[in-house]
């Protein structure tokens, strides 16, 4: 799952989890608020009409009035009910008062006075000692017990006042609070969540660039840097990271001026934990030199001598590379090769024939174009050679040295343009068969002897 996957999820279930809970506390506490408001207001209502009709009752006591003849008392009882329904009070249903024997004297129904109440409720205002809350049918009924108390302190049951409110209305109040705390929810959790993804695709596509960059490098792309996209440590890791594409890309351009021989040599010591020391090994040099360099300089512009050489310098490294040579190093116009293993001789035999036709190919399409051609003359020798760490502290080469390194340069230096010349020595020591024209012993700077060489014929047919 992606790094931002998971971010929003975490930070989904945080987020939920606290405004859940927030919610939860504050519509408990919002709604116990309100209902106790409610049973305040309710309450204070029904204590109102208590009292007011109180002294009125028990006037209608002492009178003894029968509940069909005129009675004062009885008439301000009901003109107090009929005053509080006018009075719109929110939710209330009904208002009525109910005598001790069970007989509801008042109420804002006129088709209910004069008639009992069941025998439950009359027994239930009875027993009453304070207020008491009953809900019935969508009905919250507020009852207050009225008593008076006689000389002898002694208290007597006068009967109830009762108000009964509309649930429905009573609670419109608490359920409209309820909405209006979902909603608000609903609405945070959907900003939550837009925030959430913002801030994790703006904190994950940092890595996600970062990701690409490593991808990049992975397959030796280091021309594009990683995009900045924020200032905090993963817009710090991505300049750090483009700090160090800029040091490889350099390193790698700079590999370019650096033999392959070197590089493998340093690799291979470096994984073997061995020190950059000098050793002795069998190796065959092939050393390719451009004739009649020196007179392209009088003729062409440094940027055209550059352009012309690294054309012939280039067919030459593609096809040393091909046939398991090193290029060690560019000497101007000359090219010094290494091969190394069972078949090096063979190799570098055959690398020096492929040359040869190739630059011949290649000249007869400049010839036809009109342009300038070259020729090169090749040397190979074989033997044991020096391979070692050379230079000063600051500035060092792996490279190769030895008298088999000198011969084949010397033998490179005399060859003619086309002409391929090695030691007869290597020619015992090639597998294949190769056309060869043995030539006349040279003389060689450095050796008391003459050396007996040989030239390949690329003309014929090589049998490997």
């Amino acid at each position: 799952m992606p790094i931002r996957d998971k971010l929003i999820i975490i930070l989904g279930i945080i987020i939920i989890g606290m405004l859940s809970i927030l919610s939860f506390t504050f519509f408990q506490n919002g709604r116990k608020i309100l209902h106790d408001r409610l049973a305040r207001s309710c309450d204070l209502s029904a204590r109102h009409i208590s009292t007011a009709i109180k002294d009125d009752l028990l006037l209608y006591y002492k009178e003894n009035a029968d509940l069909n003849e005129r009675s004062q008392p009885l008439g301000y009882i009901r003109e107090r009910i009929l005053d509080l329904f006018s009075e719109s009070i929110d939710g209330l249903a009904y208002a009525m008062v109910v005598d001790r024997d069970g007989m509801i004297i008042a109420h804002t129904n006129n088709s209910l006075i004069n008639t009992k109440v069941s025998q439950a409720d009359s027994l239930l205002f009875f027993e009453l000692q304070d207020k008491y809350v009953r809900e019935e049918a969508g009905i919250i009924e507020h009852i207050y017990p009225l008593y008076a108390r006689r000389e002898n302190a002694e208290t007597f049951y006068l009967g109830i006042s009762a108000l009964g409110f509309s649930k429905k209305t009573v609670m419109e109040p608490v359920k409209h609070a309820t909405e209006t705390i979902v909603s608000a929810t609903l609405i945070v959790l959907i900003i939550s969540f837009l925030l959430i993804f913002f801030v994790a695709h703006r904190m994950t596509r940092q890595i996600e660039e970062l990701g690409k960059g490593v991808h990049r490098i992975s397959e030796g792309d280091l021309k594009k840097e990683i995009p900045i996209l924020s200032n905090d440590e993963l817009g710090q890791l991505a300049h750090e990271f483009n700090t160090m594409i800029k040091h490889l890309h350099e390193k790698q351009y700079m590999q370019k001026f650096v033999s392959k021989y070197t590089i493998k040599m340093i690799r291979d010591r470096y994984s073997s934990g061995l020190p950059l020391e000098g050793e002795s090994r069998n190796v065959t040099l092939l050393f390719s030199d451009i004739r009649n360099f020196s007179n392209l300089t009088e003729r062409l512009s440094p940027k055209e001598i550059v352009k012309l050489v690294n054309i012939y310098l280039d067919v030459q490294s593609q096809i040393i590379e091909m046939n398991h040579g090193v290029v060690d190093k560019f000497m101007g116009d000359q090219i010094m090769a290494i091969f190394e293993g069972e078949d090096q001789a063979d190799n570098a035999v055959k690398t020096a024939v492929d040359i040869q036709r190739a630059i011949r190919h290649l000249n007869a399409k400049r010839a036809d174009l009109g342009v300038l051609t070259l020729n090169v003359g090749i040397g190979i020798n074989a033997g044991p050679a020096v391979l070692g760490n050379m230079g000063s502290k600051n500035r060092m080469d792996y490279t190769v040295i030895g008298d088999v390194v000198n011969l084949s340069s010397r033998l490179c230096a005399i060859a003619k343009p086309g002409q391929i010349i090695a030691p007869i020595e290597v020619a015992q020591m090639l597998k294949g068969n190769y056309p060869t024209t043995q030539l006349n012993p040279v003389w060689v700077k450095g050796r008391s002897k003459p050396v007996a060489t040989f030239e390949v014929d690329y003309d014929h047919a090589i049998i490997m």
